[in-house]
């Protein structure tokens, strides 16, 4: 399977980026291409990145994931990754880049649950 990328963008500028397939090396210049798009074009309050349809998910997939999460923090716009499976939260987590999960969870963190007693 290859990668299939479909943007939009609300009234308010947050900007939709639904990734489905599989997200590495021969794949990642796609990505990087519609975020910078999506950042040169302006008027962009923020960018969700949509994985819930991704299949495969490679550290050149995460790289470029976090570095457009670092130049669209530096412009201005908050960047989200959103609707991440547990594999992708485990990813995520396991690199040092929860921050970037809308909703960071305790899942893989490594933290201990908070316990009475």
């Amino acid at each position: 399977m290859t990668l299939s990328i479909e943007t939009a963008t609300t009234d308010t500028g947050v900007v939709t980026v639904e990734l489905s397939g599989e997200v590495d090396y021969a794949t990642a210049p796609q990505i990087r291409e519609t975020i910078t798009n999506a950042l040169e074009a302006g008027g962009a309050t923020a960018i969700r990145v949509d994985v819930a349809k991704v299949t495969v998910l490679d550290s050149t997939g995460i790289g470029t994931i976090v570095v457009a999460y670092r130049i669209a923090r530096e412009m201005g716009v908050a960047l989200a990754v959103v609707n991440p499976n547990r594999f992708i939260t485990r990813l995520f987590t396991v690199v040092g880049a929860e921050e970037l999960l809308e909703e960071p969870t305790e899942t893989f963190s490594g933290k201990e649950p908070s316990a009475a007693g």
